[in-house]
Order: structure tokens, then C-alpha cells, then sequence
């Protein structure tokens, strides 16, 4: 009986033991396999790569003349030019048709600025306040009529009151009469000097009214006035321009419609073809003096170039790089942000192209630094993963643990964080399959 019960308990250990060898290759299958490495000190460093081409350091940029027909050029890409020496011929017919559309150009604009004068002049007009002022004139004399007769007709009552009764009725009789007639007129002329006080007031009112909109006229002839002017100044200015236009036009004829270089040098490009009819935005490019080497730089690196700078340029049909100092940063004719650096050689020649690498390490010291594969970002949050022993059913086992961490500054390969890890912590970088919080993981050898 006690061997069966042995047997009982060996064979549940051999079970227990196959199970766990079974589980424990199953989880070498399953489990992430991770690479870690520790924090770090050092200094991160802005670094990448890019193209460009070797470019003459000076150049004339000569403006064709707008609205003319080019039959010829008559210099080569590449050759030398000099000053007052020929490169463009145009189209004589064509020009003498600009030249007289230049000239009716100009006789309309000096019509147009008659016109603008004469319609600038203030129109003779009776002033608002004219028939205001003799209404109100007539209003006064009437008042001033009306307080006279009113005066007199008082002046007569209080007379005709002070006398004193004779006792005789038919004389008293008369006398009171008279008393009441002259009170009646004074009466009725008071009246009437109340209505012609009332009609002066009315007239004086009109009078302010017309004043108000004589001053309103005044400040809006003041004002088209100005406006005229303004207008004509305008017009000034546009004729000024059509008549340099004209000189230019006139100039060019004289010179047989021949575009001269104004400058010894390379001509470079014409900035037209022939048989085009010019904008005024072509350009004759010469180049004069130095070369020197320009580089595109990226969109997201334009803040990081500086003059000063110093960066590795391997020219088109050398292996050797040159180190060379960057001189300045600027915008191409395309708008794209360019870095220049001088060549102490002038043999290359202009348009070669060239390949760059720009490396510079940061200021700033960090005691901290992980790859940049460590870091993670969740809901606006960094953090990293690292690899820690946790006590599981099938033994101890690597668990991913997540660590929060600030992120100081970054560069294309690591970043400076703070964080409270010791630096022998073992942080993951790679993994060959999706790694989260909690999940099991296994170390690269």
C-alpha cells in the first residue's frame, strides 16, 4: 500500500514537472523578446544629412525690360562677358509698337488729369444762408414796426387814462370812449407784436439751420476738394512712371534693342528663351567673384543651423570630405532655407553638385540619457517600459513595468529625461513583438 501511495506521489511530481517544462517553453514562445539598455550621461547632438551644390558666391541680377519680344540671345551659357558687351537683342518692330502704345499710354493720362482737375473746381453757388438772412431781415423790421406801433398806441392810452373827468357827462362820456377805443388798438398791436416776435424767433432758427448747412457745404467742397487732389497726385505718379517706362523704351532704341551686361563675369542664364515675350521678371544672371557651397536643409531644421556651424561637404567626384565653417543662412530662388559656406578653392566649377553631413553636440550636459526607441507617449504623457523581476505562478520572469518620465530635450537617436531610475535599470528599446504594461518579457542574450 505504501509503494502504490509513492508511485501516486512521484508520478503527480513527473506530471508537475513536464507541465512546467511544457509551459515554460510555450512562454519562451509567446513572451516578447526585449533589448534593454541603462540611463546614461553625455550630451545629445543634432545631426543629419542632406544635398546641394557649389554656387557663385557674387552675382549681377539684371532685370530684361518688360513687354518686349527676345529674337536672340546672343551669348552662351558659361562664357565670359564683359561690361557693355551684348547679350540680348529684341525685337525692334515689336519695340517701336510698345514705343508708341507707351506714348498714347501718356497723352490719356494727361487728358484723364485734366478732366480731374476741372471736375476738382468748386461750382459757383448761392450760399445756403442767402434767403435766410433776408427772411430774417424782414422779420426784424417787422418786429422792430410792431414794437413802435405797440409803444404808440400805449403811449396814447396812458395819456388819454391820466386825464382827469370834467364832471360833464357828454364830455366824460367821450372821454371813456376814447379810453376804451385806444385800449382795443393797443391791444390788437400787442398781438401783433407778439405774432412778429414769434415769426422773428422762427426766422432767427431758419437762419442757424442755414448756417449749419452753409458749413456742412464748406467742409464737404473742402473735402471733394482734397479728394481731387489726392487724385490727381495719384495720377501724377502713374504718369511719372509711364514716361520712365517710355525713357526705357526710347534708351533700348537708341541702343539698337540690344540688353548689355553691366558687369565683367559669367553669364549665366538669360531668364528667357527666344521668341518670348518678357513679364519684367526675368533676370540676366552674371557671375562675378567667388564660389561657395550651399546646402538645402531640411523643413524641420531650419532653427538648428547657425552661421558658424561647422559641416562636412563631400563635392560630387571626390571621396575626401572638407570642413567647412558655415558663413550664413538665407533663402534660395526656390524659398527653400539654404545654409552658404566659402571654398578656398575657385577651380570648381559653378552647379557641381555636392553631399553634406551636419553634426553639432548640444551645450547642455544631461545626467540622464535613454534612446529615443524607449520613449513612449500616451494621451499627452511620455514614459518607458522597463524589464523587472516579478514573482509569477511559474516562477520569477521578467514583467514590463511603466515609469513616467519629464522629457528635458531630444535629438534623432536619444533623450534627456528626469526620471528617479537608478542607472542600472534595464530599459526596454526593441522588442520583437508589441510590449504594454504588465506583459511578460524575455531579455536578449
Amino acid at each position: 500500500m505504501k509503494r502504490k501511495i509513492f508511485r501516486m506521489i512521484l508520478s503527480f511530481f513527473i506530471v508537475m514537472f513536464c507541465c512546467t517544462l511544457i509551459a515554460r517553453g510555450a512562454a519562451s514562445l509567446t513572451v516578447a523578446k526585449v533589448k534593454t539598455e541603462g540611463l546614461s550621461r553625455g550630451s545629445l547632438a543634432e545631426e543629419f544629412d542632406g544635398a546641394g551644390s557649389i554656387k557663385a558666391k557674387d552675382k549681377i541680377y539684371q532685370s530684361l525690360p518688360k513687354e518686349q519680344k527676345i529674337v536672340d540671345i546672343l551669348a552662351d551659357p558659361g562664357s565670359t562677358v564683359h561690361a557693355g558687351e551684348g547679350i540680348v537683342q529684341l525685337d525692334l518692330g515689336y519695340l517701336d509698337e510698345k514705343l508708341t502704345a507707351q506714348t498714347q499710354e501718356i497723352e490719356k493720362m494727361k487728358y484723364r488729369m485734366e478732366q480731374q482737375r476741372l471736375s476738382g473746381i468748386a461750382q459757383a453757388r448761392t450760399p445756403a444762408t442767402a434767403q435766410a438772412a433776408l427772411s430774417l431781415d424782414e422779420a426784424a423790421k417787422t418786429l422792430e414796426e410792431a414794437q413802435y406801433n405797440y409803444q404808440q398806441a400805449q403811449k396814447e392810452y396812458d395819456e388819454a387814462a391820466a386825464r382827469v373827468p370834467t364832471g360833464i357827462p357828454e364830455e366824460d362820456m367821450e372821454l371813456d370812449e376814447e379810453k376804451q377805443r385806444l385800449k382795443s388798438e393797443a391791444e390788437a398791436l400787442y398781438a401783433s407784436l407778439t405774432i412778429a416776435q414769434r415769426a422773428y424767433e422762427t426766422a432767427q432758427g431758419a437762419y442757424q439751420i442755414a448756417q449749419q448747412d452753409e458749413a456742412n457745404s464748406q467742409a464737404n467742397d473742402a473735402a471733394a476738394e482734397k479728394v481731387s487732389q489726392m487724385a490727381l497726385s495719384e495720377m501724377q505718379v502713374e504718369l511719372t512712371a509711364l514716361q520712365n517706362e517710355r525713357e526705357k523704351t526710347l534708351q533700348l532704341k537708341e541702343a539698337g534693342g540690344v540688353v548689355t551686361a553691366q558687369a565683367d563675369g559669367i553669364f549665366e542664364s538669360a531668364g528667357a528663351a527666344e521668341g518670348s515675350i518678357t513679364t519684367g521678371a526675368e533676370q540676366l544672371v552674371l557671375v562675378v567673384g567667388n564660389v561657395e557651397v550651399c546646402g538645402v536643409i531640411p523643413d524641420d531644421k531650419i532653427a538648428t543651423v547657425a552661421a558658424g556651424d561647422e559641416i562636412q561637404v563631400t563635392i560630387q567626384g571626390e571621396t575626401k570630405a572638407k570642413t567647412l565653417e558655415i558663413e550664413r543662412v538665407g533663402q534660395n530662388e526656390e524659398g527653400k532655407y539654404v545654409w552658404y559656406a566659402p571654398l578656398p578653392e575657385v577651380s570648381y566649377r559653378v552647379g557641381t553638385g555636392v553631399t553634406y553631413r551636419y553634426s553639432r553636440k548640444s551645450e547642455n550636459s544631461y545626467e540622464r540619457l535613454l534612446p529615443l526607441s524607449a520613449l513612449r507617449e500616451s494621451a499627452g504623457n511620455s514614459y518607458i517600459l522597463t524589464a523587472e523581476i516579478k514573482q509569477g505562478i511559474l516562477g520569477e520572469s521578467y514583467t514590463a513595468v511603466k515609469v513616467n518620465v519629464t522629457v528635458l530635450e531630444k535629438d534623432d537617436h536619444s533623450v534627456a529625461v528626469e526620471t528617479n531610475l537608478s542607472k542600472d535599470a534595464k530599459i526596454i528599446t526593441e522588442s520583437n513583438k508589441y510590449v504594454k504594461e504588465g506583459d511578460r518579457v524575455r531579455l536578449s542574450e
